[in-house]
């Protein structure tokens, strides 16, 4: 039934990535063309491709930060270069954490989004609602938490992320189901209640951990974020 947009969708996926790779085919080392092919792999639920692009264009990012500060004729130009590069990989971070959720390799996940929401805690707000803030890497480790069945950190993580988050903001609506799934499975194992009935071993259980937030081209779970594929069998945001 859903044949026809599906459809569509994924024409305009490979027509985003064909444009990014021609990008890259032109200069290999730029790291921005390496995050926007980066992003179209997500897009095109290929997070392997995407994570190996995203590796290089933090090592790139590193080589071409450390130039760049250094070239710089006063300490003030300096910082505000210094600034600029940290957002950009803050930002790199973000998308690799979402990469890494969507391999399932939810350990690498939570290392990419503790060292943006480091970054951008250091940085500061900022009112460009098509940027990054902490909150959306503090959403990105709520929901990966949640898949890894860590209830207590999705609870602690998520419930910074909610409060730092407008309320129409796709990674809060994504951290928030997050954390009720936690917060009931927390509540069946200090044999609490769920939906108001007594659980005592019964057959029913709480809701499974939420789907990371739906994919495209943005940096982080606000707007539009990459995301996972639907988390492991027993139990994923501002432009790049």
């Amino acid at each position: 039934m859903n044949s026809a947009p599906a459809s569509q969708a994924a024409r305009e996926a490979c027509g985003r990535w064909f444009l990014a790779n021609r990008s890259v085919e032109a200069a290999p080392n730029d790291p921005a063309a390496l995050v926007g092919r980066a992003a179209s792999f997500l897009a095109m639920d290929r997070p392997w491709e995407a994570t190996n692009d995203l590796d290089r264009a933090l090592r790139m990012q590193t080589r071409l930060a450390g130039a760049d500060v250094a070239a710089a004729g006063d300490e003030a130009t300096a910082n505000q270069r210094r600034r600029r590069h940290d957002g950009e990989a803050a930002r790199t971070r973000l998308l690799r954490g979402h990469a890494h959720a969507a391999c399932l390799r939810y350990d690498r996940a939570i290392a990419d989004f503790t060292e943006a929401e480091t970054i951008l805690s250091r940085l500061g707000g900022s009112t460009d609602r098509t940027q990054p803030t902490p909150a959306h890497a503090q959403a990105g480790l709520g929901v990966a938490y949640c898949n890894m069945r860590d209830w207590q950190r999705c609870v602690d993580a998520g419930e910074r992320a909610v409060r730092g988050l407008p309320l129409d903001d796709v990674a809060r609506r994504h951290v928030a189901r997050a954390v009720e799934t936690a917060r009931q499975h927390l509540s069946l194992a200090a044999g609490g209640t769920v939906g108001g009935s007594r659980r005592s071993g019964g057959s029913a259980a709480p809701p499974q951990p939420p789907p990371p937030p739906p994919r495209g081209d943005a940096g982080h779970d606000g707007g539009a974020a990459p995301s996972a594929p639907p988390p492991a069998p027993a139990p994923a945001p501002a432009p790049a």
